[in-house]
């Protein structure tokens, strides 16, 4: 898969963990709905002020989904990240948009080879300097390398 369709893949996964964020949803959307509805639709690209169409791998956004609502316990996430915490707000607190980019990257990584993390970190971090400002990209990055330090999952 071209990395470009895979960033794009991304993206649509981390809208798709923000709307049910922002929504306050007990239960996932189904993915096949959000497919139905964003695939190839226009998004704007701040930076560049442009619009693109957003193209993605529907399996592979099928596998990120799967990752999500199989392996993720975000009670249990928040209360880990929470303990990473230096600054006086709880993670539940945090913007949605911050949350959802976490939430992707961890789903993500549960289903990644150890020697592929940077690489799929790095395209979260990339994808987020159109969503997030540059103090928030390393508030992720510091929670996300301390969070894969602690937890065995990840030492495969």
């Amino acid at each position: 898969m071209q990395n470009y369709i895979k960033s794009q893949t991304r993206l649509a996964f981390v809208q798709y963990i923000f709307q049910n964020e922002f929504l306050n949803a007990d239960s996932l959307e189904s993915i096949d709905d959000f497919q139905k509805h964003f695939y190839d639709t226009n998004i704007a690209i701040i930076d560049e002020k442009k619009e693109i169409k957003l193209k993605f791998n529907k399996n592979f956004l099928n596998k990120l989904f799967s990752s999500l609502k199989n392996n993720i316990d975000k009670k249990n996430i928040t209360e880990d990240l929470n303990s990473f915490i230096d600054i006086n707000r709880r993670f539940e607190k945090w913007d949605n948009i911050l949350k959802s980019i976490i939430f992707a990257i961890i789903a993500e990584l549960l289903i990644t080879e150890k020697n592929k993390f940077k690489i799929v970190f790095n395209d979260y971090l990339d994808i987020s300097k159109s969503l997030v400002s540059q103090k928030e990209i390393k508030l992720i990055n510091a929670i996300i390398q301390k969070y894969v330090d602690k937890n065995e999952i990840f030492k495969k």
